[in-house]
């Protein structure tokens, strides 16, 4: 992380600062700037590593405008970290449950509309927002090659890019800026790292299935990840910019490890980490994956099990999507400083810690 000449102490609220991107952005906050103070406000506690540093909890829910509006009542931020949210995991992802959607919309949108405006009347006019890549690429009918902030948005169909699309262009609208706000986006590709519960299980969770022997389409699509470490590096320097020379301000940022790879080749690697080499490959053209992927559905709608296998994870597996960061690089300064290879060890080491662990309580529990 580039250095920057000494800053005066300030005070930074962090959404979401007990999740897994949240957490990781306050520790960072708290090494770079030790005497700075920091705001958690979460519906749940940080650990007591952070809540025993220059830090304080603020329990609040941002879908509750009551809610955000007492905990801003209580503080004044100089900026405004925005990370808390939901993301659709598992069966979620690809759901086109009216119900689901009205969920991922109240966390994601008005929770950010909510967030927003008490932070307005607090006074606080410096805003960042973690937003998403699926703003673009939850338009499954398309790929997305070297994608840059001039893609147009308004195309995702998705819960959730098409809700972190809603939030981010109502944090960047001009309505705003008139009114003083100064506020900018970052838009992370997938993120894996230690304490990721969600991308690194569900395909170790292959394994076990048996389903690691299969390819859908030819295997040349490209793929974005990011390390966490990078995901912080980005919304460190974005806050950092936002207190200083807010050069930001207005503006969105895709950012990635600056890596694309394989899609396949990225689970084949993440599988080796534990042990397993598929003997064999075969590549399942798409139309009929696709048919499979319908006949799962059909399968779920009248079982309600939860299908391995649908349409949207179909389309997904064949895309290409990857992102061009010139943007965050020129204006933020950011540079990946842990490389995808090395990402992926640390987020299995870490994994199998976390299934140990687990074995540990099960096995507890049924002595």
């Amino acid at each position: 992380m580039i250095a920057l000449p000494s800053m005066p102490p300030a005070h930074v609220l962090v959404t979401g600062g007990s999740g897994f991107l949240g957490a990781a952005i306050v520790k960072a906050l708290l090494d770079r700037h030790p005497d700075w103070t920091i705001t958690v406000l979460d519906i749940h506690a940080p650990s007591e590593d952070i809540l025993r540093r220059n830090s304080s909890f603020v329990e609040a829910d941002v879908t509750s405008s009551s809610s955000i509006n007492a905990a801003f009542s209580k503080i004044q931020p100089d900026l405004v970290m925005h990370c808390a949210g939901i993301v659709p995991a598992r069966r979620h992802r690809y759901s086109t449950n009216q119900k689901q959607w009205e969920k991922v919309k109240t966390i994601n949108y008005q929770g950010t509309k909510n967030v927003l405006n008490a932070a307005l009347a607090s006074g606080c006019r410096k805003f960042v927002y973690t937003s998403s890549c699926t703003v673009v690429i939850d338009d499954l009918a398309h790929d997305y090659f070297n994608m840059n902030e001039k893609t147009p948005l308004g195309h995702a169909t998705l819960h959730y890019g098409k809700s972190k699309g809603m939030a981010e262009q109502y944090v960047l609208s001009h309505e705003h800026a008139e009114k003083g706000l100064q506020a900018c986006a970052l838009r992370p590709c997938t993120i894996i790292g230690p304490g990721d519960t969600a991308v690194i299980s569900l395909i170790h969770d292959l394994i076990a299935k048996g389903e690691t022997y299969f390819i859908i389409g030819d295997g040349d699509n490209l793929y974005d990840f990011i390390y966490i470490d990078n995901a912080v590096v980005a919304h460190v320097l974005a806050i950092e910019n936002m207190l200083t020379t807010a050069t930001a301000a207005g503006e969105a940022f895709f950012i990635s490890n600056e890596e694309p790879v394989y899609f396949w080749d990225f689970f084949a690697y993440l599988w080796a980490q534990f042990g397993h080499v598929p003997r064999f490959r075969v590549k399942i053209p798409m139309a009929v994956a696709w048919v499979a992927g319908l006949a799962a559905e059909v399968v779920t709608y009248f079982t309600g099990a939860a299908a391995t296998v649908d349409r949207g994870s179909v389309w997904d597996a064949v895309r290409t999507q990857y992102s061009d960061n010139s943007k965050a690089r020129d204006i933020l300064g950011y540079r990946p400083k842990i490389g995808l290879a090395e990402g992926v060890r640390r987020s299995c080491a870490d994994y199998k810690d976390y299934l140990a662990r687990q074995a540990n309580v099960d096995s507890n529990e049924t002595a």
